[in-house]
């Protein structure tokens, strides 16, 4: 899943608004005093056409009141790239000013490759990633992205979103891609040292594609995973919540000693998503629970950052929006894009808020 596949507007838009907003809370919020070094926590806010602007500011004010201080920014190349040699990265200047005010920090991924497809500017559709306009682009944008870094210190940088699915349909293209990345990593290191570099993919579990993640985290100094614990070969029904704590410890062995993190962690409560359709709201409420308990005393020198998936359901019209771009309509694909967040789409809470917020 992606939260720069959700709107039809551009994400920049969505930066611009959101900043505006909060421009005026930071003045007279103060970030909450450092705590212990856990895992940065992160509440997605459901960004997409037409969704309510105060709707945007809202979700980060009360993510941060209940202890969030890490936002996760995802533009597709193709949409930060304006022209070539120009870029929207104002957007993402105002962003991170203001997410700075709050106490919030920042990781950027900029998707080479947007899970089952490329996010590269369009004339660059069919090129060859290792190709000389390929990495020519790259470099440009990438040293946008530093400059920005430089002004505003960020958690890690990544360089593509659910990689391994991509490359599960084009394997012929994955050497090219590695040879990119690595070349790409070597020049952050040599501009950000101490800056970590990623690349994102679906968890490895029970995951035919993860020899291409293992492959691409082999060179990258953390592994980025997106996570939601589905039943092997099902339409998207999610395994019992108690398999939290056992796939946390296989992530973390899977990464080989470097630290992981979970760009997205999320469980749906539609009922045909759940192991217990009659029990759908509870079991992810419990699923929720179990992570808050993970993540208070979880290390951050194991897992870096962890952001729950999303904070308020998506509306009808944008779930089929998604059932579109990603070429898949299913009702467990639907189910699953409709019920990931802990409130319903009007607002309303779900039990799951209750659990976030450490409540009965």
């Amino acid at each position: 899943m992606s939260r720069s596949a959700l709107g039809t507007i551009p994400r920049g838009v969505v930066a611009v608004a959101l900043a505006a907003l909060l421009a005026g809370c930071s003045k007279t919020t103060q970030p909450i005093p450092a705590g212990p070094q856990h895992p940065l926590l992160g509440l997605a806010p459901s960004t997409y056409a037409g969704a309510p602007a105060d709707s945007l500011g809202g979700a980060i004010l009360t993510g941060r009141a209940t202890g969030v201080d890490f936002f996760y920014y995802s533009v597709p190349w193709k949409d930060f790239e304006v022209a070539d040699g120009q870029y929207r990265s104002a957007p993402l200047r105002s962003l991170l000013t203001t997410l700075e005010g709050l106490g919030i920090r920042t990781y950027v991924n900029l998707h080479t490759i947007e899970t089952n497809q490329r996010a590269v500017p369009a004339d660059l559709a069919t090129a060859d990633f290792a190709s000389l306009d390929m990495t020519a682009r790259l470099d440009d944008a990438v040293d946008t992205l530093l400059q920005i870094s430089r002004e505003h210190p960020l958690v890690a940088l990544a360089l593509g979103n659910e990689v391994d699915v991509y490359f599960g349909a084009h394997p012929d293209e994955f050497a090219s891609f590695r040879a990119l990345f690595a070349r790409e990593r070597t020049r952050i290191h040599e501009a950000r040292p101490g800056l970590p570099v990623g690349v994102a993919t679906t968890s490895p579990i029970a995951n035919a594609n993860a020899v291409w993640g293992d492959s691409l985290n082999a060179l990258a100094d953390l592994a980025i995973y997106t996570y939601y614990p589905f039943q092997s070969g099902s339409d998207f029904v999610h395994r019992p919540p108690a398999t939290l704590d056992g796939d946390l410890i296989t992530m973390r062995m899977r990464a080989a000693g470097k630290p992981f993190a979970l760009q997205e962690i999320g469980y749906s409560s539609s009922a045909v998503n759940s192991p217990d359709s009659t029990h759908a709201d509870s079991l992810q409420a419990d699923f929720v629970r179990r992570f808050r308990a993970w993540q208070r005393t979880a290390a951050r020198s194991e897992c870096l950052f962890a952001s729950w998936f999303l904070y308020t359901d998506l509306p009808p019209a944008v779930v089929d929006t998604l059932t579109r771009f990603y070429g898949l309509d299913t009702p467990g694909f639907r189910g699953y894009l409709s019920g990931l967040g802990l409130k319903h789409a009007d607002g309303t809470p779900k039990p799951s808020w209750n659990a976030w917020r450490g409540l009965p």
